[in-house]
C-alpha cells in the first residue's frame, strides 16, 4: 500500500435539507453513493456558522497551550466516562506501532450515569467562554448528525424519521485534538493517528486545513483527503456499517504528522442511545444477502471498543 494523489471525497450540499428538516431532492441518493462508495464525503450548506467554528479551533488551541500540569490535572484516567485530556501516546489506534503522536481532549453530553455508563460529568477547565464555546458547537453538529441519518434512513427505504427516536439522547463525544509537528511526512514509526475505522455510527470532523488526514481506499491505495473550505467532513463508523449490513463502508483512516507546523482538528463521534439494539436493518438484508452481524447494543460496543484502544484502560502485562 502506497500514498497517491490527493483525492476529493464526494462533496454533498445539505442546505436545502437543512432548512426543511428532511431529505429533499436527490440528496438521499447522492449520500447514499458516497457511503456505499467511498465512506467519506463532505458536506456543505450545513448552516453551521464560520465564526463557530473558527472558536472551537480558537479553543482548542487556547486549551492545548496550558502549562502540562494543567492539563493533566484532567486526566482521562480520571474519568469512569471517558472523558478529559489524553497525553501524547495515551492511544495506540494501530496495536503494531507505538502510540499516537497526539494529544486529545475529550468531552460528552453531561447525563445521569445510572441510565448511560457512558455519559457523566465532564471535566472542564478554568477557560473564559470555553465551555460555552464546546457546547453551542456540539449543539449545532448534533442537529447536523441527526438530519444526516434521516438523509440515511430515506436512502434505506425507511421512513426518514426511523432513527429520530434512538438519537434524542444520542452518545456523543466532542474531542479536540493537537498533532505536533513532526521531522518527516512518514507513517512508518509513530503516526499522528493509527490506522482505524470508527467504531459508532458517524463522525462529523472539522479542522484547519492543515494536511494529514488519509483513507484507505477500495483499492487499498492510502490517499490524502481534500475537501472544500468550510465543509465538514463526515465518515462512517462501524455500527452503521453494520447496520447496513455492509452496504456501507467504514473506512480505514489515519493522520500523518504535519511537517509544516501544529494540525488542529476537531471530530464528533455521533452514536445512538446507550440501550439502542443494532440489527441489520430490513432493506439491507434478503436471502442472497443473509444478515452478517449480530445484534449489539450501541454502549456496550462502545465500551468494548474503547477497552481496546486507550493504554490506561488495558490489563497491565502479567
Amino acid at each position: 500500500m502506497h500514498t497517491t494523489a490527493s483525492f476529493s471525497v464526494p462533496v454533498v450540499d445539505i442546505g436545502p435539507s437543512v432548512a426543511a428538516g428532511r431529505p429533499v431532492g436527490d440528496v438521499a441518493a447522492e449520500v447514499d453513493r458516497a457511503c456505499r462508495e467511498v465512506g467519506f464525503l463532505a458536506v456543505v450548506g450545513h448552516g453551521i456558522p464560520e465564526a463557530q467554528r473558527e472558536d472551537l479551533l480558537r479553543q482548542a488551541r487556547r486549551f492545548f497551550a496550558l502549562p502540562d500540569a494543567d492539563k493533566r490535572a484532567l486526566a482521562i484516567e480520571n474519568s469512569r466516562h471517558a472523558v478529559g485530556y489524553g497525553a501524547i501516546a495515551a492511544e495506540q489506534l494501530q496495536p503494531d506501532l507505538p502510540g499516537d503522536l497526539k494529544e486529545t481532549f475529550d468531552v460528552g453530553i453531561e447525563r445521569d450515569p445510572d441510565v448511560s455508563p457512558l455519559d457523566g460529568p465532564n471535566q472542564w477547565p478554568t477557560l473564559d467562554g470555553f465551555r460555552d464555546g464546546l457546547e453551542q458547537y456540539m449543539s449545532r453538529a448534533i442537529d447536523v448528525a441527526r438530519l444526516l441519518m434521516r438523509i440515511v434512513a430515506e436512502a434505506n427505504e425507511l421512513p426518514f424519521d426511523h432513527f429520530d427516536a434512538c438519537l434524542a439522547e444520542p452518545l456523543v463525544t466532542l474531542r479536540l485534538l493537537r498533532y505536533p509537528q513532526a521531522q518527516e511526512r512518514s507513517a512508518a514509526d509513530q503516526p499522528g493517528c493509527g490506522a482505524h475505522s470508527d467504531y459508532g455510527c458517524l463522525t462529523l470532523l472539522y479542522c484547519d486545513g492543515t494536511p494529514g488526514l488519509q483513507l484507505l481506499t477500495a483499492s487499498d491505495q492510502w490517499v490524502d483527503v481534500t475537501v472544500p473550505e468550510g465543509a465538514l467532513i463526515v465518515n462512517l463508523g462501524d455500527l452503521l456499517q453494520r447496520w447496513t449490513n455492509d452496504r456501507y463502508r467504514s473506512t480505514r483512516h489515519r493522520v500523518i504528522s504535519p511537517v509544516g507546523g501544529e494540525r488542529y482538528s476537531v471530530p464528533m463521534f455521533v452514536n445512538p442511545r446507550y440501550d439502542t439494539e443494532v440489527r441489520c436493518l430490513p432493506s439491507a438484508v434478503s436471502a442472497e444477502r443473509p444478515a452478517r452481524y449480530e445484534p449489539v447494543v450501541s454502549g456496550d460496543y462502545l465500551r468494548s471498543r474503547y477497552d481496546d484502544t486507550y493504554v490506561y484502560r488495558q490489563p497491565a502485562p502479567t
